[in-house]
């Protein structure tokens, strides 16, 4: 019997792979990636008592990934249009696998930050490839179904991630949250060099706009890390104000330097188009809304009512599991309504802002069930809705050509929609507990040394003290809740507002063969 053999012409994608086959192996990168997101915030305390580091350390493998990933998918995106998507989707691919193998093997909190910033590179990387290949390889007809199944893969990450990282984390195990990804990592980059195939903007000059690049880069780094630090730091902290005040000077120096460049990182003729902006703008108010109250909740469930990891990922699933199921219906709505696209992400919104108000009467004797399962289930209907639509609103909006860039803009907006919904919602409700509960508890005669505990405690949703000082914290606590939840009802209907401006154009249908033509090829 002749030995088997693997050519390595198996690996080189045939000229037409089969478009089914691209959407399996870019979902499967997604999913790998997307899952990853979520894990890590389970195991963030066994990682700090094993690696022996301070909480404000530890959150650092979050926030150290969640900057990268805030600041490069634009960059990544752009680069994948010059020099090829899939060649760019590939490297962070590659990036994302060796991160998660040094992340696992990390053996104190300096490593493992620089580790998840590394990860973080690899993510952004490949993020903005996953949709600009779609968007390549799938016809307009047939893009609303195509992004639906890739929006439900990014649902199935939101479930996926809580559940896998509290059955992962066990006792002081916590390597196997990144070891779990080089499996996944590697069948990802085999079935991506088989069936993903090459695709450019042949119009673009191969060459990169470093001064571009770095001025965009440091605008972006520093909003970003003045809304990941401003609620520790202080809004008003000349740290914070100064990260502002330079991120809000080189954005328009970036602008002008692109005018006057022969060959730009970023064609700015994109941003003309009113339903790209539009879009962008109503995914970065909504994804403030949904995402940046995310932790919060995660935070009330389990500090507030002492729910474990896993029953904290068990509480999300009515909403993800109406998040994955809808998002390909999403998108095959979307596509179907062509120009009225913005009515399902203008009624998506609307579901986020009706599960707010559903959550402005709750008090301290509220529980799950009654409390946070009815605004999760229309939650969870406003994220499947929207999703695909406001993707499908983005890539339909600009050439092809540029759908690199359209998907680093979008994912970009994201991002720091969500890094600034974290910022805000926590100052609004730290500001909350900071004004009310002192004045409480002097006024109940509590110690000061026992209120200072009290209030600190507090802040992280955890009532703390004697029944009645523990009663007047869970009344802060709760009330501080509502409050985010008020915020939230802000930002979607803001979202919902600005979604009113998106102009979808429906694909344009080859016209049927003339009735002569018919007879001809008869």
């Amino acid at each position: 019997m002749r030995a088997m053999t693997v050519s390595p012409g198996w690996l080189r994608p045939p000229a037409a792979p089969n478009k089914w086959h691209t959407l399996i192996a870019v979902c499967l990168g997604l999913g790998m990636l997307m899952i990853d997101t979520f894990v890590v915030n389970v195991a963030l305390p066994t990682m700090g008592r094993t690696l022996r580091a301070q909480p404000s350390a530890v959150e650092w493998t979050v926030s150290g990934y969640v900057l990268v990933v805030g600041v490069l998918p634009i960059t990544m995106g752009r680069l994948g249009d010059i020099f090829g998507r899939r060649r760019v989707f590939l490297l962070g691919l590659v990036v994302f696998v060796i991160a998660s193998a040094l992340c696992g093997a990390a053996t104190d909190i300096k490593q493992l930050i620089a580790f998840r910033v590394l990860q973080g590179a690899g993510a952004a990387t490949m993020f903005p490839g996953t949709l600009s290949i779609i968007t390549q390889v799938f016809p307009p007809q047939q893009r609303g179904l195509a992004i639906g199944i890739w929006g439900g893969v990014s649902g199935l990450g939101l479930i996926a991630g809580p559940l896998l990282g509290g059955l992962l984390v066990r006792g002081d195990s916590w390597r196997w949250i990144f070891y779990v990804n080089l499996p996944v990592g590697i069948a990802a980059i085999l079935l991506s060099l088989r069936f993903v195939p090459e695709s450019r903007d042949e119009s673009a000059a191969r060459s990169v706009d470093w001064r571009g690049l770095g001025l965009l880069s440091g605008a972006l780094v520093l909003l970003m890390f003045g809304f990941n630090q401003a609620n520790d730091a202080g809004w008003t902290s000349p740290p914070i104000l100064a990260c502002f005040a330079a991120g809000a000077v080189l954005l328009p120096l970036f602008v002008l330097v692109e005018r006057r460049t022969r060959h730009p990182l970023i064609d700015l003729s994109l941003f003309r188009s009113g339903t790209f902006v539009a879009a962008c703008i109503s995914a970065f108010l909504f994804s403030a809304a949904v995402f940046g109250s995310q932790p919060y909740i995660s935070m009330f469930m389990q500090n507030y009512w002492g729910f474990s990891a896993l029953e904290g990922g068990l509480a999300f699933i009515p909403a993800t599991a109406l998040v994955a199921a809808l998002m390909p219906l999403s998108g095959i709505l979307g596509q179907r309504l062509g120009g009225q696209l913005r009515l399902v992400i203008i009624t998506g919104s609307l579901c986020v802002l009706v599960a707010a108000l559903l959550l402005l009467g709750m008090d301290t004797g509220s529980g799950y069930v009654d409390g946070l399962l009815p605004s999760f289930i229309v939650r969870g209907l406003g994220i499947g809705l929207v999703m695909s639509s406001s993707s499908l609103a983005v890539m339909s909006a600009v050439p092809v050509a540029k759908s690199g860039l359209a998907s680093g803009t979008f994912t970009m907006s994201r991002n720091i929609g969500t890094a600034m919904g974290v910022a805000v919602f926590g100052a609004v409700f730290a500001r909350h507990i900071e004004r009310t509960l002192p004045g409480e508890l002097a006024a109940a005669g509590i110690p000061a040394a026992e209120a200072g505990r009290t209030l600190a405690a507090a802040e992280r949703f955890v009532p703390l003290g004697g029944a009645e000082v523990q009663a007047l914290a869970a009344q802060a606590i709760v009330d501080g809740f509502v409050r985010i939840a008020v915020v939230t009802l802000a930002l979607a209907g803001v979202a919902a507002l600005t979604a009113v401006f998106i102009r979808h154009r429906s694909p344009v249908r080859p016209p049927a063969p003339a009735p002569a033509a018919i007879a001809e090829r008869v």
